[in-house]
């Protein structure tokens, strides 16, 4: 290789080494840290923590910063934290919450709670302040946060312009899984009520209540974000729905199937149609093959070389497959 001469390779090692300095990243931003607290949330009447979090989430976009936010049952935690500076806010849905020693500051963020900060950080509570003020007399600021408000029971309510905080989400969602996005509001509104803070007793976590581990393998890294646990949910889904083509024709009872998949698992469905076939049912019907499944709670039936996951009483997953189908309904109905 020829060799450039001495002053020319000290000129090229200098612009290489401008260019590299130019391309240096800048600062980087701080994720804004922060704890949506549970703790007396109208025992899930409202949709507080949710709302909270998403107002924390506008904050810091308008801010031009990312967040990290966490649910937190108790309060005094999330305190704890916040005053160790490991937090920046910590967002609490009642007044009566309100800290009261002079190493923290709160901000009344409307009706629906506080936010609170360490009162060395005066800059965020500040910036915290203003925001709220402009945000409030947005003309949208009214529709983002009615949804947030109003008590869910599609069986109460008479007509409606929105289900929940996330139609947008469910509409996007939902067309990838073909699915009429107010069916997948029906069976979010059965698992959780359209909580984000929700934790069933097995461990399923969020709006969609899924599993830690299911919801990792669906590519959701925090089942508490609305977005995140729709996206996995879907995912899930849409591996159900693919597993029973070969069991009916019809998209309907393939999604009936996929439900009840989606409250007992493959394992279980997959013993109810391997028994209804057994004894000759047309398992291409769901409600052929929810007839059957009380046969499932027998000993003898359990033995048979058909079923593999034992005695299953199979109650629960009837009702939730025609709740959901009773709350879709509803939904279709009052929500045009």
């Amino acid at each position: 290789m020829k060799r450039l001469p001495g002053t020319c390779f000290a000129a090229l090692s200098l612009l290489v080494l401008l260019f590299s300095c130019s391309r240096q990243p800048g600062p980087q931003v701080q994720p804004l840290r922060c704890a949506v607290c549970t703790e007396g949330s109208f025992s899930g009447l409202s949709l507080l923590p949710g709302y909270n979090r998403e107002m924390l989430r506008r904050f810091a976009g308008d801010e031009g910063r990312e967040t990290k936010i966490r649910l937190c049952r108790h309060a005094g935690r999330a305190l704890d934290s916040l005053r160790s500076g490991s937090l920046d806010i910590v967002a609490l849905p009642h007044r009566a919450s309100l800290p009261t020693d002079s190493s923290l500051t709160w901000l009344s963020a409307d009706s629906c709670g506080i936010w609170v900060f360490r009162a060395s950080d005066s800059s965020t509570a500040e910036q915290a302040g203003n925001w709220f003020g402009k945000y409030a007399k947005n003309p949208n600021y009214a529709i983002i946060r009615q949804p947030f408000l109003d008590i869910y029971n599609p069986m109460t309510r008479v007509s409606a312009d929105f289900i929940s905080p996330y139609d947008s989400l469910l509409k996007a969602w939902a067309d990838t899984l073909g699915w009429d996005w107010k069916l997948l509001a029906a069976l979010i509104y059965q698992e959780s009520r359209f909580r984000v803070e929700a934790v069933s007793p097995a461990g399923a976590r969020g709006l969609m209540q899924l599993l830690p581990s299911t919801a990792e393998r669906y590519g959701c890294t925090d089942t508490f974000d609305p977005e995140e646990n729709i996206m996995a949910g879907v995912r899930l889904l849409q591996v159900l729905e693919e597993r029973y083509k070969g069991i009916s024709r019809d998209p309907a009872e393939r999604r009936k199937f996929a439900l009840a998949a989606y409250n007992a698992g493959v394992g279980r469905i997959g013993d109810c149609l391997s028994y209804a076939s057994h004894i000759g049912t047309d398992i291409s019907i769901w409600e052929n093959v929810a007839a059957v499944i009380p046969d499932l709670q027998k000993d003898s039936v359990a033995a048979l070389e058909a079923v593999h996951y034992g005695t299953f009483n199979g109650q629960e997953t009837i009702a939730f497959v025609r709740q959901v189908g009773a709350f879709h309904k509803r939904y279709r109905h009052i929500c045009p």
